[in-house]
């Protein structure tokens, strides 16, 4: 009876010693615990000046304001034959397929496609595969516009002029040749009509030279790309420290008064959203935060710090762009030692003074009145400036009535920048029309905008943003008599026998057509035919926009714009298109601003932040993607130009 018993007792201690020494055996090859990333701690910033101290760039480093470059392949349709697709590389070719089959070619569930094979468009000589890039701005909004640059895939290319951009989706390294196929997240996508270099946009030829091909096989889409994800700022604390992330979240958030500007992501990094009211403007935001007291929530805090800043910018050799972003951080309480610097005698002084104050809000009107006068000042280096702050506070009709002054400046750069902001605001003084054609109403390409002011005649383009197309003063007219010849003699601008009227002719070789019809001589008239708002009875002519501006180019090249004087006198109207990269709105650009401004400490290596899905770091292009076209200018401000129908100008 006791045998049983010794065998039951024998196997528990057997497996008792089994259980422990497999314990022991796990217990020794365990891997340890990874550790928590951590972040090197560089101190406080040597060499910030004592107005300057307790402040939020005194103890971080602003990081991910770079663009961001995101690519794509994408399928450009409408060309007059001069696309093709014959020598791309086997994998884009294989990628093309089937994102073409993933989108309904010859599918039958999409019965315009289903006898549209994806393999048929490839050797279609009207359609080319593209590369297709896009820099996402720094802080960028979901939903905010932006330009995007494209490139021919295929050297049979000869010009993607008239095409138009399918919808493509911008990856990282997504116009990778070699390997297309391997994407994860999608950034942006990108779509609309294909912009060309208008100085060869008439240059139709299937065999162009050399220099002619190379710029039409590249192009733009204006205001083509649009943003899928916020992408934020971020600020990394110099000595990481949980509880300085949460101060300067709080702090943050209370200075511009609205949650959720800045969240603390960890110990070492704080995120930065863009609040709406700073539009695109994301340079004036991230400065302004870097000027943010820590402590100085209190009124008494402010007004002795203002004072402070105010003895400091009288000084010869003042960081006065430090102390401007400074006073605008301190806010309302700054306001009565910023007022006797508004009528200092230097320049660089009252304007430092006058932003500040106009960005807080000076309920005197002084500071707007400061920034009209420097405005105003020929040769001054704050002119620009001065009008793009005019630009970026509240509008009201105090500042739009200061800046139609400005539309008869006479500088031309100055006229501009005025009529850009208040074609923003949807002033009065600038009437818009949107220009399409009239069988389509989709199909919108651009607004022409009358500026109704009494300065020198100028017609003005953007080739950035939005498509558009300005005339200051009173519209130009056609000098007649007048014999215009465009795209080897096949359109004709002409005077008619009787009248003022002109006649337009077009002879379509690709279609086997011809359009004629009559005009006012009015440029706007002329401007609006051409892109095909008017159809007579003998047809519609359809020239995109960069075809249009290359005829205005002509018409201007030529003095066939005229505009007469109340004198009686004949005025030639010139025409001024806007440079690749746009005028930016960069506040901060004027001479001695940021004279003495002590230097971020790039000595210590720089560290991402923890992996999040939302913070892209800006990076260049692989190798294996090729060389993108030349970086085109961010679209975001012109994006908001328009409403209604003129919003969706460029993604019809």
């Amino acid at each position: 009876m006791n045998r049983p018993l010794r065998f039951l007792y024998a196997g528990a201690v057997c497996a008792l010693a089994a259980s422990i020494v497999a314990g022991l055996a796990g217990c020794a090859i365990d891997p340890p615990k990874p550790k928590l990333p951590t972040y090197p701690d560089l101190g406080k910033r040597e060499g910030v000046p004592s107005y300057m101290q307790d402040t939020v760039y005194e103890v971080t480093d602003l990081q991910n304001d770079q663009p961001f470059l995101v690519s794509g392949w994408g399928l450009v349709v409408n060309l007059d034959g001069t696309g093709g697709s014959r020598q791309l590389s086997n994998s884009v070719k294989a990628f093309m397929v089937k994102e073409m089959a993933r989108k309904g070619f010859g599918s039958k569930l999409m019965p315009q496609f289903q006898n549209v094979a994806p393999e048929q468009i490839l050797q279609d000589p009207n359609a080319a595969v593209v590369a297709v890039y896009g820099w996402i701005p720094p802080a960028a909004k979901k939903g905010q516009y932006f330009d995007i640059a494209i490139k021919a895939g295929a050297d049979d290319v000869t010009s993607l002029a008239r095409g138009m951009l399918y919808d493509s989706e911008l990856t990282i390294d997504g116009a990778n040749a070699i390997d297309p196929n391997r994407r994860v997240n999608v950034w942006a996508t990108a779509y609309g009509p294909v912009f060309v270099n208008p100085a060869v946009a008439l240059k139709s030829s299937q065999n162009p030279d050399g220099a002619t091909k190379r710029s039409l096989r590249v192009g733009t889409i204006m205001a083509g790309g649009q943003v899928l994800n916020d992408r934020p700022l971020l600020v990394r604390l110099r000595h990481p420290e949980r509880r300085l992330s949460r101060a300067i979240e709080y702090r943050v958030n209370e200075a511009f008064h609205q949650d959720k500007v800045c969240t603390a992501f960890d110990e070492g990094y704080c995120q930065l959203w863009l609040p709406g009211k700073y539009a695109d403007d994301w340079e004036h935001f991230a400065k302004l935060v870097q000027h943010v007291y820590l402590h100085g929530g209190s009124e008494a805090f402010a007004r002795k710090r203002a004072r402070e800043l105010a003895e400091a910018a009288r000084k010869p050799g003042a960081m006065l762009q430090d102390i401007s972003y400074c006073w605008e951080g301190l806010g309302e309480y700054a306001l009565p030692e910023i007022s006797p610097l508004l009528v200092d005698p230097r320049d660089d002084v009252r304007f430092a003074a006058a932003r500040a104050a106009a960005y807080i809000g000076d309920p005197s009107g002084a500071a707007q009145r400061a920034l009209y006068d420097l405005a105003r000042t020929d040769r001054s280096p704050f002119q620009i400036a001065a009008v793009q702050v005019l630009g970026k506070i509240p509008n009201s009709r105090a500042v739009n009535q200061l800046l139609r002054d400005l539309l008869d400046s006479e500088q031309t750069t100055i006229r501009i920048e005025a009529y850009r902001i208040l074609a923003r605001a949807h002033d009065a003084s600038i009437s818009s029309r949107v220009i399409g054609s009239a069988r389509e109403s989709a199909n919108q390409k651009f607004v022409l905008d009358f500026v109704h002011c009494h300065g020198a005649p100028l017609i003005y383009a953007t080739r950035v943003g939005v498509p558009r197309v300005a005339i200051f003063g009173d519209v130009p007219q056609l000098k007649t008599p007048v014999t215009f010849t465009a795209l080897n003699n096949s359109l004709m601008i002409s005077s008619q026998p009787v009248g003022d009227d002109v006649t337009i002719f077009f002879r379509d070789a690709q279609l086997r057509r011809a359009v004629q019809m009559s005009s006012p001589p009015d440029v706007g008239d002329v401007v609006a035919r051409l892109a095909g708002q008017m159809d007579d009875g003998t047809g519609q002519l359809d020239f995109t926009y960069a075809e249009v501006l290359a005829i205005l180019q002509g018409l201007s090249d030529g003095r066939l714009l005229k505009v007469t004087s109340p004198t009686g006198e004949s005025l030639a109207a010139a025409f001024v298109l806007q440079a690749d990269s746009g005028l930016r709105d960069e506040i901060d650009n004027a001479a001695s601003i940021e004279k003495g401004r002590p230097t971020a400490d790039t000595s210590a290596p720089k560290i991402d932040a923890p992996a999040a899905p939302t913070l892209p770091a800006a990076a260049p292009p692989p190798a294996a993607a090729g060389t993108p076209p030349e970086r085109v200018g961010q679209a975001a401000d012109d994006s908001k130009d328009v409403t209604g129908a003129a919003a969706t100008i460029g993604r019809q």
